[in-house]
Order: C-alpha cells, then sequence, then structure tokens
C-alpha cells in the first residue's frame, strides 16, 4: 500500500516474499568457476530422444495444411487427446469412472500440481506432503498461502511397519500427523526421489486416513510407467472412494522424454476438474495446440519407446548402483539414485547443514552436480539425488568417478 505523501517503492507481494532462492543457486555459483566438461546430474530429464513418431520433424507442420495449429487452443485440450487419454486412464490406471469432464490438459506436471492446489487448498490450509518428496511442491502450495507439512514416510515411517497388517500401520502412522487446518496429502509414486513404489496395501493405509477425515488426496504420478523388478504401479484414485477426492497429475516430460514442451495432464472428480479449468484459463489459457498435436502422437505411437526406456532405465540403474560408493537403496522405480552421505557429514549441533552443502561444492568444483537434500524434506541434507539417466553411458561413469573422488578425499574444512 503506497500512503500518501510517503515516497517507497512498491513491495512485494507475501507469496513472492515467502518462496526460497532455488536450491541448486549456491551450486551454480561454484559451478560458474568450473572450466571443463559439467556432468549434470541434478536434473530429473532423459538423454533418451522421444518416440520418433512424435519428433517435430516427424509430424511435417504446415500453416498451409493446418492453420489451426497457429490460433488459440481450448482450455479444455484438443479432443482427440483427450479421448486417447480417457482410454489410457481406464486401460493402465484402472480408472473407469473417466470421460472427458474427467480430464484437464496442462503446460506439465508442474502446471497440473499448482493448479490443483489452488482448486482445493485454501490460504492458511494445510497439506501433508510425503516426504522425502519432489522438491517443487513446498513451494507451490507456500505460493497459494497453504502450509505443507512434511512427514516422513517412505525413509522412517516405513521402516517400522511390519509385513502383517500394513494397511492400518500405515494409516494409524499417517494419522498422527492429522490437524484440524489439514485439507489434503500429496504423494509420489513411484516417488521422486527415493524410488519407492507405494503398493496397494500401503495406498490403502492413506486412503483410509483420507477418507476417515474426508480430506483431498493430490497423487503425482509422473514416474508411472518406470518400476523395475517385479513392482507395480498403482494409482490410488483406483481405491474404492477415492475416485471422488482425488487429483492425479501426470507428465509426457517423463513417460515420452518431451520435457521441453511442457505436457501433462491431470484427472480428477468432474466438478474438480471443471474448477481446475478456470485456473488453467486464467493461468495460461490454454497448451499449444501443437504442442498437444506431439502428446497425441507420443501416447498412440510411444509405446515401443517406453518399453525400451523402462529396460534402459533399469540397466543404467544397476550400472549407477554397482559404482557409486555412497549407500544407496535400490530404487524400486523413478530414475534416480537417492544417496546417504551422513557419513560425510559433520553432524556437530548447527554444522549439518554447511557440512553437507561443502560437500556438494566440492562435487561443484569438480564439474558434477547433484540436487542436494535439503530441497526434497525437512530431515534430509544429509542426503542428495543423482539422476542417472539425465546423460549416457560414458557420461555417468565420468560423473560417478567424480563422485567418488570426491568422497574418497577428506574435505579441508
Amino acid at each position: 500500500m503506497i500512503r500518501w505523501g510517503v515516497s517507497r517503492h512498491p513491495d512485494l507481494a507475501a507469496a513472492a516474499r515467502v518462496l526460497p532462492q532455488s536450491m541448486f543457486a549456491r551450486l551454480y555459483e561454484r559451478l560458474a568457476r568450473f572450466e571443463g566438461d559439467v556432468i549434470p546430474l541434478q536434473i530429473g530429464d532423459t538423454h533418451l530422444p522421444p518416440p520418433e513418431p512424435a519428433r517435430l520433424g516427424a509430424l511435417g507442420f504446415s500453416l498451409e495444411h493446418e492453420p489451426a495449429l497457429y490460433s488459440y487452443a481450448g482450455p479444455h485440450g484438443d479432443r482427440e487427446l483427450l479421448d486417447a487419454l480417457v482410454e489410457k486412464l481406464h486401460r493402465k490406471n484402472q480408472l473407469g469412472f473417466v470421460t472427458r469432464q474427467h480430464v484437464q490438459v496442462t503446460c506439465g506436471a508442474t502446471h497440473g500440481l499448482s493448479c490443483g492446489v489452488r482448486t482445493v487448498l485454501d490460504p492458511g490450509d494445510e497439506i501433508l506432503v510425503l516426504s522425502p518428496h519432489w522438491p517443487l511442491i513446498r513451494n507451490v502450495v507456500m505460493s497459494h498461502g497453504a502450509n505443507p507439512v512434511d512427514v516422513p514416510f517412505s525413509q522412517r515411517l516405513l521402516r517400522s511397519v511390519a509385513s502383517e497388517d500394513r494397511s492400518a500401520q500405515v494409516a494409524a502412522l499417517l494419522a498422527g500427523y492429522v490437524g484440524p487446518e489439514t485439507t489434503a496429502i500429496y504423494l509420489c509414486t513411484p516417488n521422486n526421489p527415493d524410488g519407492m513404489v507405494m503398493d496397494r496395501e500401503v495406498l490403502e493405509g492413506v486412503a483410509r486416513v483420507a477418507r476417515a477425515h474426508d480430506l483431498w488426496v493430490i497423487a503425482d504420478e509422473v514416474y508411472e510407467y518406470f518400476t523395475y523388478d517385479g513392482h507395480r504401479h498403482t494409482s490410488i484414485a483406483s481405491l474404492p472412494g477415492m475416485d471422488e477426492r482425488t487429483i492425479t497429475v501426470f507428465s509426457f516430460s517423463k513417460s515420452h522424454g518431451l520435457a521441453g514442451l511442457r505436457l501433462g495432464y491431470a484427472a480428477g472428480p468432474a466438478t474438480v476438474m471443471e474448477s481446475m479449468r478456470r485456473m488453467v484459463n486464467t493461468s495460461v489459457y490454454s497448451v499449444s495446440q501443437a504442442m498437444q498435436r506431439v502428446a497425441l502422437r507420443a501416447l498412440t505411437h510411444g509405446e515401443g519407446f517406453v518399453r525400451e526406456a523402462r529396460e534402459r532405465y533399469r540397466d543404467a540403474r544397476d550400472h549407477a548402483l554397482a559404482r557409486v560408493q555412497a549407500p544407496c537403496q535400490v530404487p524400486q522405480g523413478s530414475t534416480y539414485l537417492w544417496l546417504d552421505f551422513s557419513a560425510w557429514i559433520d553432524h556437530q549441533p548447527g554444522a549439518s547443514f554447511r557440512s553437507a552443502m561443502c560437500l556438494l561444492e566440492r562435487m561443484a568444483d569438480a564439474g558434477l552436480l547433484l540436487a542436494p537434500g535439503f530441497g526434497f524434506g525437512l530431515d534430509y541434507a544429509d542426503w542428495a539425488r543423482l539422476c542417472f539417466i539425465a546423460v549416457p553411458r560414458e557420461r555417468l561413469d565420468e560423473g560417478i568417478a567424480r563422485l567418488n573422488r570426491v568422497l574418497e578425499r577428506p574435505s579441508r574444512g
């Protein structure tokens, strides 16, 4: 607010002030001093090209033949793409309730999750965020005035869950975090960053809490195609009573290697998707018509790519696991190693974060970037994420070699 007679610059909005600096900012500063080949293992992208039928050159876009590609698309999404998504959601995700009205095309999963949060959370509401979690979800929630509540889940809670009646135990553990302002639960499966695949029994425990406390569930399922060693992806919206309270978000960035084109979609109750459509309308208006055409080709002609990518990603996972010297559980899905650096961290009071950043800065000095663990939850400063599909095999080997050399050398303080 500007008062009469007082000269001052306008202030930033609270939503902008509350957002922290990028977790990569300090590492990028250090990396700027490095002269040589940088190995970027911090970002969740693939080095594989997308399915050939979905590459821009193969589509032969032409203003002469398809002038509509250069016009506004409808905020809902292209009709052909919506129909293909409905078929996929029935077949793969067992969401038999889905029609076109239950689907919304978005500019990537980040946009879909942001619109989903805006649709079901009011300022001051709390959302339980099962951690370790996708780094941006906290900022997405806070930017809309809501409050994320970290729930140490796959790394801590599930260690104490016995093999019998896991659903009830998970429900009891999760219910302990529900408070009077709790409105929703966020989960990611297969999980970014640790690769845990929530099986049906674990998901039923989460669903019990959602049903008992009348909570929304926002399910991030962007890695749905990439599970290994017999683990199978289950959509929580397919469980009894969950279709009416779940927003599920998907991404062509992960499934078909189209990260740069920003294509995603959400599925949920028709009334929720109608409200989400207004959020899309006021944020981007609509998704590019041409990019939706690419997504349609990827969805209808990309099964071979997905099968090959799954095999190559599993091989890359095994290759990286055999070489990295830091402890790491075997990821059941997704495309990351979740590395435990606690043996290299100074755990004296007040020193843990500084020590962890020092270790990652030393890696940046060697031309290697990893994602700092503190961005994935409040209790993960000792950890870091490595994407094992970001670069081809020979560069992955070089990146791991640099990592191991840093771990072998004692810190100079």
